[in-house]
Protein backbone atom coordinates (compact mmCIF):
# COMPACT_ATOMS: atom_id res chain seq x y z
CA UNK A 1 0.00 0.00 0.00
CA UNK A 2 1.06 3.61 -1.04
CA UNK A 3 3.64 2.65 -3.48
CA UNK A 4 3.32 3.15 -6.92
CA UNK A 5 2.49 1.45 -10.18
CA UNK A 6 5.04 -0.02 -12.89
CA UNK A 7 3.44 2.64 -15.83
CA UNK A 8 3.60 5.55 -12.93
CA UNK A 9 7.13 4.57 -11.84
CA UNK A 10 8.16 4.82 -15.25
CA UNK A 11 6.40 8.09 -15.99
CA UNK A 12 8.52 9.33 -12.72
CA UNK A 13 11.45 7.97 -14.41
CA UNK A 14 11.06 10.21 -17.67
CA UNK A 15 11.08 13.34 -15.12
CA UNK A 16 15.25 12.40 -14.82
CA UNK A 17 16.87 12.54 -18.13
CA UNK A 18 20.34 11.98 -16.42
CA UNK A 19 21.97 8.59 -16.45
CA UNK A 20 23.17 7.99 -12.30
CA UNK A 21 26.93 7.84 -12.08
CA UNK A 22 27.49 5.61 -9.68
CA UNK A 23 25.01 3.37 -7.07
CA UNK A 24 24.60 6.19 -4.44
CA UNK A 25 23.44 8.41 -6.65
CA UNK A 26 20.84 5.94 -8.75
CA UNK A 27 19.62 5.12 -5.27
CA UNK A 28 18.60 8.79 -4.76
CA UNK A 29 17.26 9.17 -7.74
CA UNK A 30 15.09 5.96 -7.14
CA UNK A 31 14.02 7.89 -4.06
CA UNK A 32 12.81 10.82 -5.75
CA UNK A 33 11.37 8.61 -8.85
CA UNK A 34 8.93 7.00 -5.84
CA UNK A 35 8.04 10.26 -4.12
CA UNK A 36 7.27 11.84 -7.76
CA UNK A 37 4.84 8.40 -9.06
CA UNK A 38 3.07 8.61 -5.25
CA UNK A 39 2.48 12.37 -6.11
CA UNK A 40 1.20 11.47 -9.96
CA UNK A 41 -0.96 9.10 -8.63
CA UNK A 42 -2.82 11.39 -5.98
CA UNK A 43 -3.55 14.20 -8.85
CA UNK A 44 -4.06 11.58 -11.59
CA UNK A 45 -6.13 8.80 -12.77
CA UNK A 46 -4.56 5.80 -14.72
CA UNK A 47 -5.88 7.27 -17.86
CA UNK A 48 -4.39 10.16 -17.15
CA UNK A 49 -1.23 8.69 -16.20
CA UNK A 50 -0.95 6.67 -19.15
CA UNK A 51 -1.53 9.70 -21.75
CA UNK A 52 0.90 12.07 -20.13
CA UNK A 53 3.25 8.77 -20.58
CA UNK A 54 2.59 8.22 -23.92
CA UNK A 55 2.80 12.12 -24.49
CA UNK A 56 5.98 12.04 -23.62
CA UNK A 57 8.39 8.71 -24.32
CA UNK A 58 10.96 9.36 -26.85
CA UNK A 59 10.01 6.58 -29.67
CA UNK A 60 13.34 7.47 -31.59
CA UNK A 61 13.89 9.78 -34.29
CA UNK A 62 13.09 13.20 -32.37
CA UNK A 63 9.65 11.73 -31.77
CA UNK A 64 8.21 12.58 -28.98
CA UNK A 65 4.70 11.50 -27.97
CA UNK A 66 2.55 8.74 -29.30
CA UNK A 67 1.40 11.63 -32.17
CA UNK A 68 4.51 11.70 -33.47
CA UNK A 69 5.61 8.18 -33.74
CA UNK A 70 2.88 7.60 -35.74
CA UNK A 71 3.22 10.30 -38.20
CA UNK A 72 7.08 8.66 -38.35
CA UNK A 73 6.82 5.00 -38.58
CA UNK A 74 2.94 4.79 -39.74
CA UNK A 75 2.30 8.39 -41.35
CA UNK A 76 -0.57 9.07 -40.12
CA UNK A 77 -2.28 10.23 -36.92
CA UNK A 78 -2.58 7.85 -34.00
CA UNK A 79 -6.49 8.25 -34.41
CA UNK A 80 -6.42 6.70 -37.78
CA UNK A 81 -3.74 3.71 -36.43
CA UNK A 82 -4.95 0.11 -37.01
CA UNK A 83 -5.12 -2.39 -34.36
CA UNK A 84 -1.53 -4.10 -35.58
CA UNK A 85 -0.18 -0.37 -35.96
CA UNK A 86 -0.96 0.60 -32.36
CA UNK A 87 0.41 -3.19 -31.14
CA UNK A 88 3.78 -2.06 -32.72
CA UNK A 89 4.00 1.37 -30.68
CA UNK A 90 3.11 -0.17 -27.50
CA UNK A 91 5.30 -2.72 -28.08
CA UNK A 92 8.36 0.14 -28.23
CA UNK A 93 7.29 0.93 -25.06
CA UNK A 94 9.60 -2.14 -23.83
CA UNK A 95 12.35 -1.21 -25.12
CA UNK A 96 12.58 1.46 -28.18
CA UNK A 97 16.01 0.93 -29.60
CA UNK A 98 15.77 -3.07 -29.53
CA UNK A 99 12.27 -3.11 -30.66
CA UNK A 100 12.82 -0.45 -33.35
CA UNK A 101 10.21 -1.02 -36.70
CA UNK A 102 12.26 0.46 -39.19
CA UNK A 103 15.96 -1.05 -37.92
CA UNK A 104 14.49 -4.44 -36.32
CA UNK A 105 11.64 -5.35 -38.01
CA UNK A 106 11.97 -9.11 -37.05
CA UNK A 107 12.16 -7.85 -33.14
CA UNK A 108 9.36 -5.40 -33.71
CA UNK A 109 6.73 -8.42 -35.29
CA UNK A 110 7.91 -10.50 -32.28
CA UNK A 111 6.88 -7.59 -29.40
CA UNK A 112 4.11 -6.17 -31.62
CA UNK A 113 2.76 -10.27 -31.40
CA UNK A 114 3.19 -10.65 -27.42
CA UNK A 115 1.08 -7.01 -27.27
CA UNK A 116 -1.76 -8.45 -29.20
CA UNK A 117 -1.58 -11.83 -27.41
CA UNK A 118 -2.29 -9.97 -24.16
CA UNK A 119 -5.59 -7.90 -26.18
CA UNK A 120 -6.57 -11.11 -26.78
CA UNK A 121 -5.93 -12.58 -23.58
CA UNK A 122 -8.07 -9.50 -21.89
CA UNK A 123 -10.54 -9.63 -24.25
CA UNK A 124 -10.05 -6.86 -26.77
CA UNK A 125 -8.99 -9.00 -29.66
CA UNK A 126 -11.28 -12.33 -30.40
CA UNK A 127 -9.07 -15.49 -31.27
CA UNK A 128 -10.14 -14.73 -34.90
CA UNK A 129 -9.02 -11.26 -35.18
CA UNK A 130 -5.52 -11.83 -33.34
CA UNK A 131 -4.64 -14.86 -35.60
CA UNK A 132 -5.47 -12.71 -38.37
CA UNK A 133 -3.18 -10.19 -37.44
CA UNK A 134 -0.38 -11.75 -35.96
CA UNK A 135 0.18 -12.65 -39.43
CA UNK A 136 0.87 -9.84 -40.95
CA UNK A 137 4.13 -7.87 -41.95
CA UNK A 138 5.13 -5.08 -40.51
CA UNK A 139 5.00 -2.04 -43.30
CA UNK A 140 7.29 0.38 -43.26
CA UNK A 141 6.70 1.94 -46.61
CA UNK A 142 5.77 5.16 -44.77
CA UNK A 143 7.91 5.89 -42.76
CA UNK A 144 9.41 9.46 -42.68
CA UNK A 145 11.72 10.63 -39.97
CA UNK A 146 10.27 13.36 -38.32
CA UNK A 147 10.70 15.90 -41.23
CA UNK A 148 14.17 17.22 -39.78
CA UNK A 149 14.71 17.97 -43.65
CA UNK A 150 11.44 20.18 -44.03
CA UNK A 151 12.13 24.09 -43.32
CA UNK A 152 15.06 26.23 -43.52
CA UNK A 153 18.50 25.15 -42.69
CA UNK A 154 18.01 21.50 -42.17
CA UNK A 155 21.96 21.17 -42.13
CA UNK A 156 22.14 23.69 -39.53
CA UNK A 157 19.43 22.59 -37.30
CA UNK A 158 21.37 19.06 -37.67
CA UNK A 159 24.49 20.25 -36.52
CA UNK A 160 22.49 22.50 -33.66
CA UNK A 161 21.70 19.63 -31.96
CA UNK A 162 24.83 18.08 -31.77
CA UNK A 163 26.29 21.20 -30.29
CA UNK A 164 23.79 21.47 -27.96
CA UNK A 165 23.80 18.03 -27.23
CA UNK A 166 27.40 18.04 -26.11
CA UNK A 167 27.03 21.88 -24.76
CA UNK A 168 24.53 20.38 -22.21
CA UNK A 169 27.01 16.87 -21.23
CA UNK A 170 29.34 19.06 -19.35
CA UNK A 171 28.88 19.86 -15.53
CA UNK A 172 28.81 23.50 -15.67
CA UNK A 173 25.66 23.52 -17.63
CA UNK A 174 23.51 21.05 -15.84
CA UNK A 175 20.53 22.03 -13.85
CA UNK A 176 20.92 23.10 -10.28
CA UNK A 177 20.37 19.51 -9.05
CA UNK A 178 23.16 17.96 -10.89
CA UNK A 179 20.86 16.75 -13.60
CA UNK A 180 21.66 17.17 -17.72
CA UNK A 181 18.95 18.98 -19.54
CA UNK A 182 16.64 17.40 -21.89
CA UNK A 183 16.78 19.83 -25.15
CA UNK A 184 13.57 18.09 -26.41
CA UNK A 185 11.61 18.33 -23.21
CA UNK A 186 12.86 21.07 -20.96
CA UNK A 187 11.56 23.91 -23.39
CA UNK A 188 15.10 25.39 -23.63
CA UNK A 189 15.31 28.53 -25.67
CA UNK A 190 18.06 28.49 -28.01
CA UNK A 191 19.25 31.70 -29.62
CA UNK A 192 21.06 31.26 -33.03
CA UNK A 193 23.05 33.55 -35.44
CA UNK A 194 21.22 32.45 -38.48
CA UNK A 195 19.40 34.97 -40.49
CA UNK A 196 16.32 33.47 -42.01
CA UNK A 197 16.97 35.79 -45.36
CA UNK A 198 20.51 34.88 -45.93
CA UNK A 199 19.97 31.38 -45.38
CA UNK A 200 17.07 31.44 -47.94
CA UNK A 201 18.90 32.95 -50.16
CA UNK A 202 22.03 31.19 -49.60
CA UNK A 203 19.76 27.44 -50.27
CA UNK A 204 18.73 29.00 -53.38
CA UNK A 205 22.01 30.02 -54.92
CA UNK A 206 23.40 26.42 -53.98
CA UNK A 207 20.28 24.73 -55.27
CA UNK A 208 20.58 26.56 -58.80
CA UNK A 209 24.58 26.82 -58.98
CA UNK A 210 24.66 23.07 -58.56
CA UNK A 211 21.90 22.35 -60.72
CA UNK A 212 23.68 23.90 -63.26
CA UNK A 213 26.92 22.26 -62.61
CA UNK A 214 25.32 19.07 -62.75
CA UNK A 215 24.04 19.40 -66.03
CA UNK A 216 27.74 19.92 -67.30
CA UNK A 217 29.02 16.83 -64.85
CA UNK A 218 25.68 14.66 -66.52
CA UNK A 219 26.95 15.44 -70.25
CA UNK A 220 30.93 14.88 -69.78
CA UNK A 221 30.05 11.53 -68.21
CA UNK A 222 27.39 10.46 -69.92
CA UNK A 223 27.48 7.14 -71.82
CA UNK A 224 30.51 6.33 -69.17
CA UNK A 225 29.81 4.45 -65.83
CA UNK A 226 32.19 6.78 -63.08
CA UNK A 227 32.93 4.14 -60.99
CA UNK A 228 34.87 2.01 -63.40
CA UNK A 229 35.17 4.30 -65.91
CA UNK A 230 39.12 4.07 -66.90
CA UNK A 231 40.40 2.33 -63.97
CA UNK A 232 42.72 -0.34 -63.89
CA UNK A 233 42.24 -3.38 -62.44
CA UNK A 234 43.64 -2.95 -58.55
CA UNK A 235 41.15 0.55 -59.02
CA UNK A 236 38.08 -1.32 -59.77
CA UNK A 237 38.46 -3.67 -56.84
CA UNK A 238 39.01 -0.78 -54.54
CA UNK A 239 35.89 1.02 -55.91
CA UNK A 240 33.88 -2.15 -56.06
CA UNK A 241 34.46 -2.53 -52.14
CA UNK A 242 33.86 1.41 -51.97
CA UNK A 243 30.45 0.68 -53.47
CA UNK A 244 29.57 -2.34 -51.45
CA UNK A 245 30.43 0.02 -47.91
CA UNK A 246 27.66 1.95 -49.41
CA UNK A 247 25.34 -1.03 -49.41
CA UNK A 248 26.03 -1.96 -46.40
CA UNK A 249 25.19 1.63 -45.33
CA UNK A 250 22.19 1.17 -46.25
CA UNK A 251 18.68 0.62 -44.79
CA UNK A 252 17.68 -1.83 -47.15
CA UNK A 253 20.69 -3.63 -46.19
CA UNK A 254 20.65 -3.50 -42.25
CA UNK A 255 16.77 -4.54 -42.62
CA UNK A 256 18.15 -7.83 -44.61
CA UNK A 257 20.87 -8.59 -42.32
CA UNK A 258 18.68 -8.27 -39.08
CA UNK A 259 16.06 -10.69 -40.21
CA UNK A 260 18.62 -13.05 -41.46
CA UNK A 261 21.88 -12.70 -39.48
CA UNK A 262 20.75 -11.31 -36.15
CA UNK A 263 18.78 -14.19 -34.71
CA UNK A 264 21.97 -16.57 -34.47
CA UNK A 265 24.19 -13.61 -33.86
CA UNK A 266 22.01 -12.89 -30.64
CA UNK A 267 22.34 -16.92 -29.56
CA UNK A 268 26.03 -16.70 -30.00
CA UNK A 269 26.19 -13.53 -27.76
CA UNK A 270 24.31 -15.53 -25.23
CA UNK A 271 27.22 -17.06 -24.54
CA UNK A 272 30.17 -15.28 -25.74
CA UNK A 273 28.78 -11.46 -24.57
CA UNK A 274 32.07 -10.08 -25.33
CA UNK A 275 32.07 -11.23 -28.83
CA UNK A 276 32.14 -8.46 -31.86
CA UNK A 277 30.12 -9.87 -34.90
CA UNK A 278 30.05 -6.61 -37.33
CA UNK A 279 30.34 -8.26 -41.04
CA UNK A 280 34.16 -8.13 -41.53
CA UNK A 281 34.47 -10.07 -38.00
CA UNK A 282 32.44 -12.83 -39.70
CA UNK A 283 34.57 -12.59 -42.75
CA UNK A 284 37.89 -12.91 -40.61
CA UNK A 285 36.26 -16.14 -39.30
CA UNK A 286 35.99 -17.14 -42.60
CA UNK A 287 38.75 -16.28 -44.07
CA UNK A 288 40.48 -18.36 -41.08
CA UNK A 289 38.82 -21.16 -41.83
CA UNK A 290 40.47 -21.12 -45.44
CA UNK A 291 43.79 -20.34 -44.21
CA UNK A 292 44.48 -20.90 -40.44
CA UNK A 293 47.65 -18.63 -40.49
CA UNK A 294 45.19 -15.96 -41.85
CA UNK A 295 44.55 -14.24 -38.06
CA UNK A 296 48.16 -14.56 -37.07
CA UNK A 297 48.90 -12.59 -39.77
CA UNK A 298 46.23 -9.87 -39.25
CA UNK A 299 47.81 -9.90 -35.25
CA UNK A 300 51.55 -9.56 -36.88
CA UNK A 301 50.19 -6.29 -38.40
CA UNK A 302 47.90 -4.80 -35.31
CA UNK A 303 44.52 -5.29 -37.13
CA UNK A 304 43.28 -7.85 -34.23
CA UNK A 305 44.28 -8.65 -30.91
CA UNK A 306 45.05 -11.89 -28.91
CA UNK A 307 41.42 -12.14 -27.01
CA UNK A 308 39.67 -11.41 -30.44
CA UNK A 309 41.53 -14.20 -31.79
CA UNK A 310 40.37 -16.45 -29.14
CA UNK A 311 37.34 -15.04 -29.50
CA UNK A 312 36.88 -15.98 -33.29
CA UNK A 313 38.35 -19.30 -32.09
CA UNK A 314 35.57 -20.09 -29.46
CA UNK A 315 33.31 -19.17 -32.07
CA UNK A 316 34.35 -21.31 -34.88
CA UNK A 317 34.29 -24.63 -32.53
CA UNK A 318 31.24 -23.70 -31.18
CA UNK A 319 27.93 -25.31 -32.24
CA UNK A 320 26.34 -22.46 -33.81
CA UNK A 321 29.10 -21.56 -36.16
CA UNK A 322 27.65 -24.13 -38.69
CA UNK A 323 24.44 -22.11 -38.79
CA UNK A 324 26.31 -18.74 -38.60
CA UNK A 325 27.97 -19.65 -42.24
CA UNK A 326 25.01 -20.59 -43.74
CA UNK A 327 22.87 -17.59 -42.76
CA UNK A 328 26.01 -15.58 -43.95
CA UNK A 329 25.53 -17.27 -46.87
CA UNK A 330 21.95 -16.65 -47.35
CA UNK A 331 22.58 -12.98 -46.32
CA UNK A 332 24.56 -12.55 -49.62
CA UNK A 333 22.16 -14.43 -51.52
CA UNK A 334 19.11 -12.11 -50.54
CA UNK A 335 21.42 -8.95 -50.77
CA UNK A 336 22.50 -9.68 -54.31
CA UNK A 337 18.66 -10.64 -55.10
CA UNK A 338 17.33 -7.79 -53.53
CA UNK A 339 19.70 -4.98 -54.52
CA UNK A 340 19.44 -6.23 -58.57
CA UNK A 341 15.56 -6.27 -58.38
CA UNK A 342 14.08 -3.25 -59.51
CA UNK A 343 11.32 -1.25 -57.32
CA UNK A 344 9.34 1.86 -57.69
CA UNK A 345 11.05 4.35 -55.06
CA UNK A 346 11.86 7.93 -54.74
CA UNK A 347 15.27 9.55 -55.77
CA UNK A 348 16.21 12.88 -55.34
CA UNK A 349 15.97 15.18 -58.90
CA UNK A 350 16.46 18.64 -59.60
CA UNK A 351 12.65 19.87 -59.88
CA UNK A 352 10.13 21.60 -58.07
CA UNK A 353 9.84 18.50 -55.64
CA UNK A 354 13.31 17.86 -55.37
CA UNK A 355 12.34 13.71 -55.68
CA UNK A 356 11.30 12.11 -58.37
CA UNK A 357 9.50 8.38 -58.95
CA UNK A 358 11.25 6.38 -60.95
CA UNK A 359 12.03 2.12 -61.28
CA UNK A 360 15.09 1.10 -60.36
CA UNK A 361 16.95 -1.19 -58.30
CA UNK A 362 18.36 -0.20 -55.28
CA UNK A 363 21.92 -1.09 -56.42
CA UNK A 364 21.21 1.46 -59.15
CA UNK A 365 19.91 3.81 -56.66
CA UNK A 366 23.38 4.15 -54.91
CA UNK A 367 24.98 4.75 -57.94
CA UNK A 368 22.55 7.52 -59.06
CA UNK A 369 22.76 9.25 -55.86
CA UNK A 370 26.38 8.98 -55.30
CA UNK A 371 26.94 10.93 -59.12
CA UNK A 372 25.46 14.01 -57.73
CA UNK A 373 28.34 16.89 -56.84
CA UNK A 374 28.16 18.06 -53.57
CA UNK A 375 29.43 21.32 -51.95
CA UNK A 376 28.99 23.64 -48.68
CA UNK A 377 28.41 27.05 -48.36
CA UNK A 378 28.85 29.77 -44.82
CA UNK A 379 28.01 32.88 -44.74
CA UNK A 380 29.69 34.84 -41.87
CA UNK A 381 29.53 38.47 -40.59
CA UNK A 382 33.44 39.36 -40.20
CA UNK A 383 32.43 42.06 -37.92
CA UNK A 384 31.39 39.25 -35.41
CA UNK A 385 31.88 35.94 -36.35
CA UNK A 386 28.08 35.27 -36.42
CA UNK A 387 27.30 32.66 -39.20
CA UNK A 388 24.60 33.99 -40.91
CA UNK A 389 23.56 30.87 -43.23
CA UNK A 390 24.71 27.14 -43.37
CA UNK A 391 24.10 24.91 -46.46
CA UNK A 392 25.42 21.22 -45.82
CA UNK A 393 24.91 19.81 -48.96
CA UNK A 394 22.14 20.28 -52.12
CA UNK A 395 19.43 18.40 -50.43
CA UNK A 396 19.16 17.44 -46.73
CA UNK A 397 16.84 14.74 -47.29
CA UNK A 398 18.73 12.37 -49.24
CA UNK A 399 22.19 13.70 -48.73
CA UNK A 400 22.60 13.75 -44.82
CA UNK A 401 26.16 14.23 -44.80
CA UNK A 402 27.34 18.20 -43.97
CA UNK A 403 30.14 19.67 -46.07
CA UNK A 404 30.97 22.36 -43.39
CA UNK A 405 33.30 20.79 -41.09
CA UNK A 406 33.93 18.05 -43.08
CA UNK A 407 37.47 18.43 -44.54
CA UNK A 408 38.83 18.44 -48.23
CA UNK A 409 41.87 19.39 -50.28
CA UNK A 410 41.43 22.73 -50.68
CA UNK A 411 43.75 23.71 -53.31
CA UNK A 412 44.14 27.45 -55.23
CA UNK A 413 41.99 28.89 -52.46
CA UNK A 414 44.89 28.62 -49.92
CA UNK A 415 47.53 30.44 -52.17
CA UNK A 416 46.12 34.15 -50.88
CA UNK A 417 47.81 33.05 -47.27
CA UNK A 418 50.72 32.12 -48.60
CA UNK A 419 50.65 35.65 -50.52
CA UNK A 420 49.90 37.75 -47.42
CA UNK A 421 52.77 35.86 -45.47
CA UNK A 422 55.31 36.68 -48.17
CA UNK A 423 54.07 40.20 -48.26
CA UNK A 424 54.28 40.65 -44.60
CA UNK A 425 56.91 38.92 -43.31
CA UNK A 426 59.63 39.79 -46.53
CA UNK A 427 58.26 43.10 -46.97
CA UNK A 428 57.28 41.87 -50.85
CA UNK A 429 55.48 44.31 -52.71
CA UNK A 430 52.23 43.37 -54.64
CA UNK A 431 53.51 44.88 -58.04
CA UNK A 432 57.13 42.66 -57.98
CA UNK A 433 57.18 40.59 -60.87
CA UNK A 434 58.10 37.46 -61.32
CA UNK A 435 58.71 35.28 -63.96
CA UNK A 436 56.44 32.37 -64.80
CA UNK A 437 59.02 29.71 -65.17
CA UNK A 438 59.34 26.48 -63.63
CA UNK A 439 60.59 26.79 -60.19
CA UNK A 440 62.32 23.62 -58.18
CA UNK A 441 62.90 23.27 -54.47
CA UNK A 442 65.86 20.76 -53.74
CA UNK A 443 66.94 18.50 -51.22
CA UNK A 444 69.06 20.60 -48.13
CA UNK A 445 67.33 23.85 -49.87
CA UNK A 446 66.70 26.09 -47.04
CA UNK A 447 64.31 24.51 -44.11
CA UNK A 448 62.10 22.45 -45.97
CA UNK A 449 63.63 18.97 -45.29
CA UNK A 450 63.08 17.84 -48.56
CA UNK A 451 64.80 14.10 -49.81
CA UNK A 452 63.87 14.99 -53.38
CA UNK A 453 63.71 17.32 -55.74
CA UNK A 454 59.98 19.14 -56.15
CA UNK A 455 59.51 20.19 -59.53
CA UNK A 456 55.30 21.27 -59.29
CA UNK A 457 53.77 22.01 -62.97
CA UNK A 458 51.44 24.85 -63.97
CA UNK A 459 47.94 24.20 -64.77
CA UNK A 460 48.63 25.36 -68.35
CA UNK A 461 51.83 25.79 -69.79
CA UNK A 462 54.58 28.11 -68.86
CA UNK A 463 54.23 31.51 -70.55
CA UNK A 464 58.08 32.80 -69.49
CA UNK A 465 56.40 36.14 -68.88
CA UNK A 466 56.86 37.97 -65.46
CA UNK A 467 53.55 38.75 -64.34
CA UNK A 468 52.89 40.74 -61.07
CA UNK A 469 51.51 39.27 -57.89
CA UNK A 470 48.29 40.80 -58.67
CA UNK A 471 48.13 38.84 -61.88
CA UNK A 472 50.28 35.81 -60.55
CA UNK A 473 47.15 35.52 -57.92
CA UNK A 474 44.32 36.49 -60.44
CA UNK A 475 45.78 33.96 -62.83
CA UNK A 476 46.20 31.46 -60.20
CA UNK A 477 49.94 30.24 -61.17
CA UNK A 478 51.51 27.59 -59.39
CA UNK A 479 54.94 29.28 -60.33
CA UNK A 480 54.40 32.46 -58.61
CA UNK A 481 53.30 30.52 -55.43
CA UNK A 482 56.27 27.74 -55.38
CA UNK A 483 58.76 31.35 -56.07
CA UNK A 484 57.14 33.11 -52.56
CA UNK A 485 57.42 29.73 -50.84
CA UNK A 486 61.45 29.67 -51.57
CA UNK A 487 61.32 33.25 -50.64
CA UNK A 488 59.99 32.58 -47.13
CA UNK A 489 62.21 29.67 -47.07
CA UNK A 490 60.40 27.13 -44.80
CA UNK A 491 56.92 26.33 -43.94
CA UNK A 492 56.52 26.98 -40.51
CA UNK A 493 56.04 30.69 -41.23
CA UNK A 494 52.70 30.01 -42.94
CA UNK A 495 51.64 27.40 -40.45
CA UNK A 496 51.92 30.25 -37.67
CA UNK A 497 50.22 32.81 -40.29
CA UNK A 498 46.82 30.60 -40.51
CA UNK A 499 47.23 29.56 -37.03
CA UNK A 500 46.21 33.74 -36.27
CA UNK A 501 43.60 33.05 -38.84
CA UNK A 502 41.76 30.03 -37.10
CA UNK A 503 43.25 27.38 -39.00
CA UNK A 504 44.85 25.15 -36.53
CA UNK A 505 48.94 24.90 -38.12
CA UNK A 506 48.56 21.19 -36.69
CA UNK A 507 46.63 20.44 -40.05
CA UNK A 508 48.87 22.44 -42.09
CA UNK A 509 51.63 19.76 -43.41
CA UNK A 510 54.89 20.47 -43.03
CA UNK A 511 55.29 20.71 -46.85
CA UNK A 512 56.35 22.91 -49.35
CA UNK A 513 53.30 21.98 -51.59
CA UNK A 514 51.12 23.80 -49.09
CA UNK A 515 51.87 26.83 -51.25
CA UNK A 516 49.77 25.19 -54.24
CA UNK A 517 46.80 23.79 -51.40
CA UNK A 518 47.85 20.35 -50.61
CA UNK A 519 45.83 20.79 -47.27
CA UNK A 520 42.59 19.07 -46.20
CA UNK A 521 40.18 21.84 -44.15
CA UNK A 522 37.03 22.32 -43.98
CA UNK A 523 34.62 25.16 -45.30
CA UNK A 524 34.48 26.60 -41.61
CA UNK A 525 38.34 27.23 -41.10
CA UNK A 526 38.99 28.38 -44.45
CA UNK A 527 35.29 30.52 -44.32
CA UNK A 528 36.69 32.02 -40.85
CA UNK A 529 40.21 32.48 -42.13
CA UNK A 530 38.89 34.68 -45.08
CA UNK A 531 36.89 36.81 -42.83
CA UNK A 532 39.82 38.43 -41.65
CA UNK A 533 40.50 40.15 -44.83
CA UNK A 534 37.00 41.22 -44.57
CA UNK A 535 37.54 42.84 -41.13
CA UNK A 536 40.73 44.71 -41.57
CA UNK A 537 42.86 42.15 -40.22
CA UNK A 538 40.73 41.25 -37.41
CA UNK A 539 39.71 37.62 -36.68
CA UNK A 540 36.76 36.70 -34.48
CA UNK A 541 36.23 32.88 -34.55
CA UNK A 542 32.93 31.38 -35.60
CA UNK A 543 29.65 31.60 -33.81
CA UNK A 544 26.15 29.88 -34.32
CA UNK A 545 24.82 29.88 -30.69
CA UNK A 546 25.00 33.58 -28.82
CA UNK A 547 23.08 32.29 -25.85
CA UNK A 548 20.34 29.20 -23.69
CA UNK A 549 17.63 29.60 -21.38
CA UNK A 550 15.71 27.34 -19.32
CA UNK A 551 11.90 27.13 -19.80
CA UNK A 552 11.97 30.27 -16.81
CA UNK A 553 14.51 32.48 -18.47
CA UNK A 554 16.86 31.42 -16.81
CA UNK A 555 20.49 32.07 -18.52
CA UNK A 556 22.31 28.84 -18.76
CA UNK A 557 24.97 29.41 -21.30
CA UNK A 558 26.43 33.07 -22.89
CA UNK A 559 28.37 33.04 -25.47
CA UNK A 560 31.86 35.14 -24.98
CA UNK A 561 33.58 36.57 -28.32
CA UNK A 562 36.82 35.09 -29.01
CA UNK A 563 38.76 37.90 -31.03
CA UNK A 564 42.12 38.55 -31.93
CA UNK A 565 44.16 41.10 -33.91
CA UNK A 566 45.55 38.60 -36.51
CA UNK A 567 47.17 40.32 -39.61
CA UNK A 568 47.83 44.59 -39.70
CA UNK A 569 46.00 46.57 -41.17
CA UNK A 570 48.11 48.09 -43.87
CA UNK A 571 49.09 44.81 -45.03
CA UNK A 572 45.26 43.61 -45.18
CA UNK A 573 44.28 46.24 -47.17
CA UNK A 574 46.91 44.86 -49.60
CA UNK A 575 45.38 41.82 -49.63
CA UNK A 576 41.50 43.15 -49.72
CA UNK A 577 43.01 44.52 -53.14
CA UNK A 578 44.74 42.08 -54.49
CA UNK A 579 41.86 39.59 -53.83
CA UNK A 580 39.12 42.34 -55.80
CA UNK A 581 41.32 41.98 -58.71
CA UNK A 582 41.18 38.08 -58.42
CA UNK A 583 37.73 38.05 -58.28
CA UNK A 584 36.98 40.24 -61.48
CA UNK A 585 37.67 36.77 -63.29
CA UNK A 586 35.57 34.81 -60.82
CA UNK A 587 32.16 37.38 -61.30
CA UNK A 588 32.38 40.02 -63.97
CA UNK A 589 29.93 42.63 -64.13
CA UNK A 590 28.86 42.16 -60.56
CA UNK A 591 28.13 45.51 -58.99
CA UNK A 592 28.98 44.86 -55.24
CA UNK A 593 32.06 44.78 -54.47
CA UNK A 594 33.47 41.45 -54.19
CA UNK A 595 36.97 39.67 -53.35
CA UNK A 596 37.98 36.04 -53.58
CA UNK A 597 39.85 32.99 -54.85
CA UNK A 598 39.10 29.69 -56.96
CA UNK A 599 40.32 26.37 -56.12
Amino acid sequence: KGGASTITQQLAKLFFTDKPGNSITRLWQKLQEWLIAIELEKRYTKEEIIAIYLHKFDFLYNSYGIESASRTYFGKSQKDLSTDEAATLIAMLKWPIKYNPKRHPEKAKARRNVVLNQMRKYGYLKESEYKELITKELDNSNFKSAASYKGPAPYFRAELLKWVKNLLEKPEYRKQDGTKYNINLDGLKIYTTIDLDYQLLAEKAVYNRMKGLQKVFDKVWSGKDPWFYGANKKQKQLRKKTLNRFIKESDRFRGLRQKILEPVIDSIKMIYPEARLWDTDIQRMLNQEKDNKYLDNLKSKGYVTSDQILIYKKIMAGKFWKLLKAKQKELNQAVKKSFNKKTKMKVFAYNDKREKIVNMTPLDSIKYHKNFLQTGMLAIDPHSGYIKAWVGGIDFKYFKFDHINSKRQVGSTFKPFIYATAIFNKGISPCMKVQDIQYSITPGESDFGLVKTWRPGNAEEFSNEYLTLYEGLRQSKNSVSVYLMKELGNVDIVRDFVDKLGIDKNDIPRQPSICLGSADLSVMQMTGAYSVFSNKGVYNKPVFVTRIEDKNGKVIYNYIPEQHKAFPENYNYVMVNMLKYAAKIIQPGLKTEVGGKTG
